[in-house]
């Protein structure tokens, strides 16, 4: 296979614009994800004739340079304003929360569209010779690039390049070692009827073990079915990481229980390794230029997916 300009581990948000504005500017892209879909927590399930979005439920914009690629997505009938205030908000007048048309995976499906966006590809072997990054996966295939671009989650890219045995950060790579994450655990219920959820379908819980619980029927992306979706803390996610569905399932239930007027007709739980990272890389990306790489992702813009964004934006034009 010919080298690429650039190969992109990782298929978020930050992977994915990244892959935009390079081949914008004329490079060859190809990206690699492990995953069957795409987007990383912007992501929607089918579920019992539902829809329901189990990671990021909305993103804001505070930045022009993603809020000039929102406008596009809102042209192309792939993204809706949700709402525009929480009661806890602020500001009176509150700030658009968009969430995809279908659900939170429209939007990373409408950028691979135009991409060369290659799914479940675990790489499993990086190397480098002379100029050329070589990228072996688990089903086999090889892929060279002249850059190489890791969105993926910081631990995961560092893992990665340690099998290497370059120098690949030379000071930096116990302070790159140090982000941490927190977990995250999602339970999905599909409901008998309607939540109870006063409009606009979403509500942000400060107990534990709850921070979230959002309505996916009034949301608009599960029309015909009622269907919520419950995160948990991330001190809940930790305790009950490896415990089985049938006891953190209930637990989470019955903690929203006080906000749901519906009974529950079945539930699923989705872990979540890498949901906020806890301390931040203090730059939107890492590059060694020697190398030609380029490390990005929330890991480095932050929890937020506006901070993925920018990161992946910004991590192109430094390639």
């Amino acid at each position: 296979m010919q080298p690429t300009d650039i190969l992109i581990i990782g298929a978020g948000i930050s992977g994915l614009l990244c892959a935009t504005e390079l081949q914008q500017r004329g490079f060859s892209v190809r990206v690699l994800d492990k995953g069957r879909g795409l987007g990383g927590r912007m992501a929607t399930r089918r579920m019992a004739g539902g829809r329901l979005d189990h990671g990021a439920q909305y993103f804001t914009v505070r930045d022009a340079r993603l809020q000039s690629y929102v406008d596009q997505w809102l042209a192309a009938g792939v993204l809706k304003e949700w709402f525009r205030h929480l009661p806890e908000d602020t500001n009176p007048e509150g700030y658009p929360r968009y969430c995809g048309i279908d659900g939170m995976t429209d939007v990373p499906k409408h950028l691979a569209k135009d991409l060369d966006v290659r799914n479940s590809q675990q790489v499993t072997e990086l190397a480098r010779d002379t100029d050329v990054w070589m990228a072996r996966t688990a089903s086999g295939d090889t892929f060279l690039a002249r850059h190489l671009v890791i969105t993926a989650p910081l631990p995961q890219a560092l893992n990665l390049l340690e099998m290497t045995g370059l120098r690949y950060a030379n000071s930096k790579t116990e302070a790159l070692r140090a982000v941490r994450y927190e977990k995250g655990l999602s339970t999905l219920a599909i409901l008998d009827g309607p939540s109870g959820i006063a409009a606009p379908g979403g509500i942000k819980i400060l107990e534990a073990p709850l921070t979230w619980i959002g309505d996916n029927q009034q949301k608009g992306i599960s029309p015909s079915v009622s269907a919520i979706t419950i995160h948990a803390d991330a001190d809940f996610a930790e305790k009950y990481w490896d415990s089985p569905d049938e006891i953190r399932g209930p637990l989470m239930l019955a903690a929203a229980e006080p906000y749901i007027k519906a009974n529950v007709v079945e539930y699923n739980c989705h872990r979540w390794g890498f949901t906020t990272p806890i301390n931040p890389w203090p730059e939107m990306y890492y590059q060694n230029k020697g190398l030609k790489l380029t490390l990005a992702g929330d890991a480095f813009g932050g929890a937020r997916i506006e901070g993925a964004a920018l990161s992946g934006i910004e991590a192109a034009a430094a390639v």
